[in-house]
């Protein structure tokens, strides 16, 4: 006999099922499935130089010598941020002073060399507020230098050497900030000049020198605007320079470079725009040197990074026909030039980082070539302005920066593989073959970063982070790799790694998700719910980068999904949870450009997604499983910018979501749009938010015969929605929060109970919502967190269905963020666990059923993010798989509660008898083209269905032995009048419960 046609009696029936071996677990509280990610995220002290941003990018960049040493400012868990110093050795790096004693920090900013013996800096003890401080290095050196305000904080600022002093501006409570200048006494630490008298402040920005023994700043005297003034440090020496656009207006003078004997500045006279000045301290000697940028227009002459070759300075200016490019200028018009367009056109290379090396200045610039910043030098000349090496061909460029001379050649940040290697350090000889990565200090995509590098003689300081091994920290070098390393992990200890697993899909017995287990990057895995049956898929992306798996979903006895390679980009993928089964379907968007692949919804035997390509943006596109069966299904918005679609729901034959038209004429914006899987059969169902805005149509489910989805209007804002897939049926069900504010209905999910979302009506804050299909009967169901703050009742993707029950991301007053389980009533709402406990948050989310249990992902204190699992007690019934064509039949169910009857319905194949088995669990096959989710050869018969649609009453006895039982169901389609072919629904799995 036909294994289609054999009966089994019912009371088999119920002898099998209550012999089906149970995976059911008696645990009633979520537990971590395994810590997949099990390294340690070292803690990171973060040593910086302190300097501040007012000077020059070389001098801020870098770590102040002070004596024999260097200075730095760094964190660690017992004195907060504070004062160290290092000669370049581990017991040489030691903590100077805990200046706000205990674990608070001081605040350091400032740092300022005097006379190279000292150092001046701002920094708040917790008593005496922001104040000057001064060191010497050591413990007893380090004191507060004078407390200019006593009852708060003075605030130096803007420190700039001048001889034996230095001037800064502080403010003491009754002359507002203003310009001060010490010897490193606090006797000798005076008030220069109130220069706006009284007490409002003459707003001192933009402190430079002239010469070595004076500033030059801008500031504010209330009557002439923020012009250019002058100090010796002296009340006699304080002046106006010129009043360089006359009168109340202002010229703001910055960004000052001193060649020794004049200095160069940016100013705007009110006429010329801001161009290029130059001054020797006088109002005579103080001129425009140059209208680079012809008429109002500016040039912005930048000497942040000013160099000096010879006689020449060079800086960065836009003349408005070539960019932002390399100028330089002797101190006349005529020397005044454009070096190099480096990046040729009107387009900028914008360079910066100038470095000497000899006579040789290196930089970073944009080129029309390389499209984005590279590595270039120049002797001064055009034709000696040349790109050094291209390190990432194309336009990605590997940004270089951080340039420092240390030992005949430039060493720097940058990235030349971004996906496997990040921001190293490199060297440069400079030559293309002498320029290349000099240590991979943190393997994997991250990169160690280095920073601050700093020339000390035999060695060079910098910092870096060792993610695996001391975080972020201070490193040395000599030159050499063995040389490079850290020199002390000044915060030592470390917090869990989180694995971030995401994205889960239900597989036979198993869970398909991303995770990343500190080694190879965020990489497929599977689970069978135990710590030893979880393991690594496969390295998609072979090495520390991540091969990034997302949008997991089950189809044709695979999970497909989105995953990267260098080779292809984000493409589409497809796996049967073994290495060698876990295979690329498609390279849509050919060659290394992504077409990243999302939105995955299973519907009549095929499966449909959003897909980029160069072509036609990102548009619906539909896949059988084969290369040549992936194709794009319309470009619905013609050309590049494509219609966005999103939010796929199955229902009545037909894929409902949310596309945009928008940039066709007239265009509808993002509206409710459907498909019969042809181009022609793809056509708008209403253009809900009339004329070319948007209704954005959301988190579109099915229930009780109707779509229902949110939608936003400009009369009602965005509120629940209801469709039977016409216009004319298509229309506004209920406005939750009335007026134009929106109830933001959002993870709509249908359950054996009713329609679960989560809502805010504008009184209780955002929570969980409930609906049987009327206005009467959608009502919150439960205020998780009482009165107008929000329970927040989420989960992503929807929320788990366990028969009646949800479970989702809720919070209530003292517990965060944790996971809950809701039958729609305020008793019938717990939470499952406080899994972060307190007030900190869990933050469970990327949430499935899986084998009667629910997966998800949450934090926690000891072992970061992480996947659990929770075996529960309640029914589930939970469909997967696709059906088989051409009628494409379905198969749902209620939940099976013991001493209750579950409803087992679907849609059948017209006058066609068809044949309803369930099996044990597993994970299924292909007969005559069809989906086999029950194995057939051994399934069971449960009943005979017939008809376009049909129904069956699944009784479950109440015993409670068959708790945490589960079996799959599918239904078999017979063509008469032979039997052959055959016709097959989706499975469900069935789990009996309580």
């Amino acid at each position: 006999m036909s294994p289609l046609l054999r009966i089994t009696t019912a009371g088999a029936v119920l002898a099998l099922v209550s012999s089906i071996c149970s995976s059911f677990c008696q645990a009633q509280t979520p537990v971590l499935v395994k810590d997949v990610n099990a390294t340690v995220a070292p803690y990171d002290s973060s040593p910086a130089p302190g300097r501040g941003s007012a000077g020059p990018w070389e001098e801020t960049n870098r770590f102040l010598k002070v004596g024999s040493s260097w200075l730095f400012i760094a964190f660690d868990d017992a004195n907060g941020q504070e004062l160290w110093r290092t000669d370049g050795t581990t017991a040489g790096t030691v903590l100077v002073k805990d200046i706000n004693p205990g674990t608070a920090s001081s605040s350091i900013r400032n740092l300022t060399p005097l006379l190279g013996t000292r150092a001046l800096f701002s920094a708040n003890d917790g008593t005496s507020g922001s104040e000057l401080w001064i060191t010497d290095g050591t413990t007893a050196g380090t004191q507060l230098l004078k407390d200019i305000h006593p009852s708060s904080s003075s605030s130096p600022s803007y420190l700039t050497a001048i001889g034996a002093r230095i001037l800064f501006t502080a403010n003491d409570g009754t002359s507002g900030t203003e310009l001060w200048v010490t010897n490193g006494t606090a006797a000798g630490t005076t008030l220069v000049a109130d220069i706006r008298v009284g007490a409002s402040s003459s707003n001192i920005f933009a402190m430079g020198n002239l010469n070595p023994v004076t500033a030059i700043f801008q500031a504010d005297d209330g009557t002439t605007g923020q012009e250019l003034w002058r100090s010796d440090g002296t009340a006699a020496g304080t002046m106006l320079v010129k009043d360089i656009n006359p009168g109340a207006t202002t010229s703001r003078p910055t960004s000052f470079y001193s060649n020794g004997s004049v200095a160069f500045f940016q100013a705007d006279d009110g006429t010329s725009g801001a161009e290029l000045w130059v001054t020797g301290g006088t109002a005579a000697t103080t001129n425009l040197l140059k209208d680079i940028q012809v008429g109002t227009g500016s040039s912005s002459p930048n000497f942040a990074y000013a160099q000096k070759i010879g006689s020449d300075v060079f800086f960065t200016a836009n003349d408005g026909v070539n960019g932002i490019e390399l100028w330089k200028t002797d101190g006349t018009a005529a020397g005044t030039t454009l070096v190099a367009d480096i990046y040729a056109g009107s387009s900028s290379s914008s360079p910066r980082y100038f470095t000497l090396l000899g006579s040789t200045m290196f930089f970073a610039a944009r080129s029309l070539d390389t499209q984005n910043e590279e590595l270039w030098k120049t002797d001064g000349t055009t034709a000696g302005t040349v790109n050094v090496a291209e390190l990432r061909p194309g336009i990605d460029g590997s940004f270089p920066s951080d340039l420092v001379a240390f030992g005949g050649k430039i060493w720097f940040k940058a990235y030349q593989s971004f996906d496997t290697f990040g921001y190293e350090l490199f060297v440069s000889d400079g030559t293309a073959a002498g320029t290349q990565m000099f240590k991979d200090i943190s393997p994997g995509p991250n990169g160690s970063s280095p920073r601050y590098m700093t020339s000390i003689g035999s060695k060079m300081l910098f910092q870096a982070n060792d993610e695996m091994s001391v975080g972020i920290e201070l490193f040395e070098s000599d030159g050499t790799t063995a040389g490079t390393k850290s020199i002390l992990d000044i915060r030592p200890g470390g917090s869990p790694n989180s694995s971030y697993p995401a994205y889960p899909a239900a597989f036979g017995d198993l869970v398909l998700f991303s995770a990343n287990d500190g080694v190879s990057g965020i990489e497929l895995w599977r689970s069978d719910r135990t710590a030893a049956g979880t393991v690594q898929v496969m390295d998609i992306n072979p090495g520390p980068a991540s091969g990034s798996p997302r949008y997991m979903t089950r189809f044709k006895n695979a999970v497909y999904f989105s995953a990267f390679t260098i080779a292809n980009g984000a493409e589409l993928w497809k796996s049967d949870g073994t290495a060698s089964g876990t295979v690329l379907v498609k390279d849509i968007n050919a060659g290394v450009n992504s077409s990243s692949p999302q939105n995955f919804t299973v519907h009549d035997g095929k499966l449909y997604f959003a897909a980029t390509t160069a072509a036609e943006g990102q548009e619906l596109w539909v896949t059988d499983g084969t290369a040549a069966g992936t194709q794009l299904v319309k470009d619905i918005s013609p050309g590049t910018l494509g219609s966005n679609p999103l939010y796929m729901a199955s229902y009545n034959g037909r894929l409902y979501f949310g596309a945009n038209d928008g940039f066709t004429s007239p265009g509808s914006g993002s509206e409710l749009w459907s498909t019969d899987g042809t181009a022609a059969g793809t056509t708008l169902v209403m253009d809900i938010e009339v004329g070319t805005g948007s209704s954005n149509p959301n988190y579109l489910c099915v229930y009780k015969g109707k779509l229902w989805f949110g939608a936003r209007t400009t009369a009602s804002g965005t509120e629940l929605w209801s469709s039977d897939g016409t216009t004319a049926g298509t229309a506004l069900f209920m406005e939750i929060r009335a007026g134009t504010s929106s109830g933001s209905p959002s993870y709509m999910t249908a359950t054996d109970g009713g329609l679960y979302f989560a809502a805010n009506d504008g009184t209780n804050g955002t929570e969980l919502w409930k609906s049987d299909g009327t206005v009467a009967g959608t009502v919150m169901a439960v205020d998780l967190n009482p009165g107008s703050a929000s329970g927040f009742a989420q989960m992503f993707p929807r929320y788990p269905v366990l028969g009646k029950h949800v479970v989702f991301s809720g919070s209530a007053p003292g517990t965060g963020s944790e996971p809950f389980v809701s039958d729609g009533t305020t008793l019938g709402t717990v939470m499952l666990a406080d899994l972060n406990p307190g007030s900190s948050s869990s933050s469970p989310g990327d949430a499935i059923v899986s084998g009667g249990a629910v997966w998800f992902d949450a934090t926690s204190a000891m072992f970061g993010s992480e996947p659990y699992v929770w075996w529960t007690t309640r029914a589930s019934a939970t469909a997967f798989g696709e059906s088989c064509g051409p009628a494409f039949p379905t198969l749902e169910s209620q939940a099976p509660v013991v001493g209750t009857t579950a409803m087992m319905s679907g849609k059948g194949f017209g006058a066609n008898p068809g044949l309803l088995y369930i099996s044990p669990p597993m994970l299924g096959s292909s007969i005559l083209g069809c989906p086999d989710y029950v194995g057939i050869g051994t399934a069971l018969f449960l009943a005979p269905v017939v008809g376009a649609t049909y129904s069956y009453p699944l009784f479950v006895p109440a015993t409670p032995s068959l708790v945490g039982i589960r079996v799959n169901a599918q239904a078999w389609f017979l063509t008469l009048p032979t039997i052959l072919p055959v016709q097959t629904t989706n499975g469900v799995e069935l789990v009996i419960g309580v």
